[in-house]
């Protein structure tokens, strides 16, 4: 055997069970101040909203109409058991809402409303006329009333967003494919409606169209806003930096201010335009994606005489996307700082169904990836666009933002007022985000590009010849033309047309297999059935997505109404189906392969003291945990070629079964605990691709050398020694390579373990792998003995056992989980509150795989 060493909140809830995880257990995550908060006086208030019956109700702004029903439970919760099915009668309502407007901040005169966000067809009336029409979530409206305005009435009537999309799809020459959206075809409104489109249902998620004043409504005074500005970094040579503070128009004489922690940092700031100022300065501190160094934030503030001010946070940092042809096809690599990166994170989507208590999640969700080692988040393209908390975590964090514009799975229709109206949302937010030290990429949308070459959309909807023409050259002008040009003038960024994209690519050069070039969807593995090694035979050049389901914690599901594998509410919450593998075939078909193939069959097995449905968590949660870190370990083992390893998804929008690493109440599945590891900067890891030898890969992705002591053994099923060997490392940052050639005693059965220890004696890496597919195994059916103790557990057993997992009635986390326990000494598994603290679990149960009685067996 050849042994290569290679370096390379807590959210307020409907129900409270659903959301035990408190800030203090996602390790690490801290939420930065906000520089640039509107002050409390602008908001408006006081508002009602109309019921059924015509009664006017107070109603919560910013919020939806479900949120406003439910809290005057006028409905029950559509999280609970098959509630979404009675809920839909409220998409096809009108709502209204009504305030008083509030008296103006100050006595100075032009202020208007800022509606910053509508959802989504909307009417804006005063005194009986109608001063505003809105179309657009996405987007923010502003109207003026009159000077006398305040004291009286101002309604805003929510239309049906079904009926009024239905209106606009209707007026569509042709079809608009939306085949994610689960209704006949000529009634799937989302694809013309500029709206969450997750909010008609997707295979996460339920169907329930909200309206409502999503975002706040505040007051604006338009002449104390100074133009729009960029903030570009000219030259960064040698001890100083230069940038560039520009507006989009003349401004008058402006002081500048620039602090560090709280410091002034001396600048020199000098005027080259009525618009442009170029600020200088020495000993830049720079800003570095996670785990490759500090993420330093400058605070950048200037007043103009009239006392109009402005801050812009930011870090230091150049960031470029290299589209470069070499030996695998033509790359797709980002570099920051000058140097390349491998991204390694996940897609998110909306943290919680509603975007207001969504919002209110957005620490937890940033702590799950930050606590899980990622530098990037793919932000999907059926969601929204993300709130400023969101970028300023980002931004506080070092997490890199893939940020898709909002459209996703669906063909656009072709009128004119459509495509201005979306191209509106997107200078607004380029504007709002092209500043942003973590924004690394803007992308046009998800898989429409895809979809229309491989879903077979021309005959599910008809679409020949000239009507198939017209629907592709309307794509073409907005992803294609429009909004890469749109990007360009306003400086965006780096544009993408769709995800996945091959790019500009000649098959002459090295090849015509798409993954030579662009991002990858990767779904060979769940939708296609390919066994694991997938992720190293068809690595492209970056992975954007991939994945498994698996199902989430038994207490998550018990909080909804779930108590057995075949309670009708579980059932009912499979979205996903695969028809053209087999009929009927779904998303329960599935686990059930690759855990079989995996591990062991969830239904084909017994174990003493788990029903069906334990086994399904535990043996769903093992396959889609092996199958991720085998992804993410893969990716980094041929990092040279790929670039990029986002999984979907970290999270998801309610208690359901989902491809999510993280449910919905904030429990960690196992895969969470295998992606943490298989992020972590400082690394050693199996490298699967070598099918002629075992070898393993130390890889060291921070900024500075690791110096220590590596040892490995291999173990046989009962947990002899076979082989095992030291070596001293010293792995240099960005990719270094030392190899070290061993010659063990091998059998088909066995187990490798590591250990990676600074010379300090400081924990660098540790872990263990079967080194065959753990269902091809045999497992000791041996009991873990359990010790409970203050702040975890000790754990303890006779013979090697795969795939632990602990669960406690404690409400809390352990730090790890879903691991094989090798025989001999004691291991020690801390434990943590949703407080934070150290404590001791109550009602610890062990299962392993040796416990069913058993293994892997055909799948269906």
């Amino acid at each position: 055997m050849t042994v290569v060493f290679c370096a390379d909140m807590t959210a307020k809830s409907r129900l409270n069970a659903l959301t035990f995880l408190a800030l203090a257990i996602v390790a690490g995550c801290q939420t930065p101040e906000r520089t640039d908060a509107p002050t409390e006086g602008e908001f408006w208030g006081g508002w009602h909203f109309q019921d059924t019956a015509q009664v006017w109700r107070p109603a919560e702004v910013p919020g939806s109409i479900h949120a406003d029903l439910l809290r005057h439970a006028l409905i029950s919760d559509p999280f609970v058991g098959m509630e979404e099915r009675a809920l839909v009668w409220i998409e096809d309502e009108d709502w209204r809402y009504r305030c008083q407007v509030p008296a103006h901040p100050n006595d100075s005169s032009g202020w208007e409303v800022l509606f910053e966000g509508l959802d989504t067809y909307a009417s804006v009336v005063f005194r009986g006329d109608t001063v505003l029409k809105a179309n657009n979530m996405h987007r923010s409206w502003q109207v003026a009333l009159p000077p006398d305005a305040v004291g009286d009435t101002l309604e805003v009537v929510l239309h049906s967003p079904v009926r009024r999309g239905q209106v606009q799809l209707d007026r569509s020459p042709w079809p608009v494919p939306a085949s994610n959206e689960a209704r006949p075809i000529g009634r799937q409104t989302s694809a013309v409606t500029r709206k969450a489109m997750y909010h008609f249902g997707w295979d996460w998620g339920p169907r329930l169209v909200t309206s409502g004043i999503w975002k706040p409504v505040r007051w604006v005074r338009p002449a104390d806003a100074l133009p729009d500005f960029r903030w570009e970094l000219q030259d960064s040579s040698g001890d100083s930096v230069r940038y560039a503070l520009i507006f989009d128009g003349p401004v008058p004489e402006l002081e500048l201010d620039l602090t560090l922690r709280d410091s002034l940092v001396d600048v020199v700031v000098e005027r080259s335009s009525d618009a442009r100022f170029e600020v200088v300065w020495s000993g830049a501190e720079w800003w570095w994606p996670l785990g490759m160094g500090e993420q330093p934030l400058y605070d950048l503030s200037w007043t103009d005489s009239g006392g109009r001010t402005g801050i812009h946070r930011f870090g230091v940092r150049t960031l470029e996307w290299v589209r470069a042809l070499d030996g695998y096809g033509r790359s797709f690599r980002c570099v920051v700082n000058g140097k390349a990166i491998q991204l390694r994170g996940a897609n998110v989507i909306p943290p919680d169904y509603f975007p207001v208590q969504s919002r209110e999640r957005l620490t937890e969700m940033v702590g799950h990836a930050v606590a899980a080692n990622m530098n990037m988040l793919r932000i999907w393209g059926g969601g929204v666009y993300g709130d400023e908390k969101l970028y300023d975590l980002c931004d506080f964090h070092g997490i890199l933002v893939w940020q898709d514009f909002m459209s996703a799975c669906a063909m656009v229709p072709g009128d004119a007022g459509w495509k201005q109206n979306f191209l509106a949302e997107a200078e607004e937010s380029i504007r709002r985000l092209r500043n942003r030290t973590s924004l690394a990429l803007w992308c046009g949308n998800n898989e429409s590009e895809h979809a229309w070459r491989a879903w077979g959309w021309q005959d599910l909807y008809g679409l020949h010849g000239t009507d198939s023409a017209e629907v592709r050259n309307a794509y073409a002008a907005v992803f294609e033309e429009a909004l890469p040009r749109l990007t360009d003038d306003l400086n965006g960024g780096f544009y993408w047309p769709s995800s996945p994209h091959a790019g500009p690519f000649e098959p002459r050069e090295v090849g015509s297999e798409a993954w030579r070039s662009g991002d990858q969807h990767d779904w060979g593995v769940w939708f296609g059935t390919a066994d694991f090694d997938y992720y190293s035979k068809e690595s492209g050049r970056f992975a954007s997505e991939y994945g498994l389901q698996s199902v989430p914690s038994r207490k998550t599901l018990s909080a909804v109404g779930v108590d057995q594998f075949e309670d009708s509410v579980f059932q009912f919450r499979q979205r996903c189906t695969m028809d053209w593998l087999e009929p009927g075939f779904d998303g329960w078909d599935m686990m059930r392969y690759y855990a079989g193939r995996y591990f062991a069959h969830p239904d084909s097995t017994r174990a003493a003291g788990m029903d069906r449905l334990d086994r399904w968590i535990h043996l769903t949660q093992l396959t889609q945990a092996e199958g991720l870190r085998q992804a993410l370990e893969r990716h980094r083992c041929a990092s040279q070629k790929t670039a990029g390893s986002l999984y979907w998804q970290l999270d998801d929008v309610w208690p359901t079964v989902s491809w999510s690493t993280v449910d919905h109440a904030g429990r960690w599945k196992l895969a969470h605990y295998a992606v943490r590891h298989a992020n972590q900067p400082v690394r050693m890891m199996w490298d699967r691709s070598s099918e002629e030898q075992v070898r393993l890969v130390a890889q060291n992705l921070g900024s500075t050398s690791v110096l220590g002591e590596a040892s490995w053994a291999v173990f046989n099923g009962g947990g002899d020694t076979l082989s095992s060997g030291k070596v001293d490392l010293k792995v240099s940052p960005q990719l270094g390579v030392v190899e070290v050639t061993v010659e063990p005693q091998m059998e088909e059965q066995a187990i490798l373990a590591w250990s990676w220890t600074s010379y300090d004696g400081v924990p660098l890496d540790s872990g263990a792998v079967a080194l065959d597919r753990p269902a091809a195994m045999v497992w000791s059916p041996v009991e873990v003995r359990c010790t409970p103790a203050d702040g975890g557990v000790w754990l303890q057993s006779e013979a090697p056992v795969c795939g632990v997992q602990l669960t406690a009635e404690t409400e809390g986390r352990f730090e790890d989980n879903g691991f094989i326990l090798l025989p001999g000494k004691p291991y020690w598994v801390g434990f943590q509150a949703p407080d934070g603290s150290s404590v001791k679990p109550e009602q610890v149960e062990v299962a392993h795989l040796g416990q069913y009685s058993k293994g892997g067996i055909s799948p269906r």
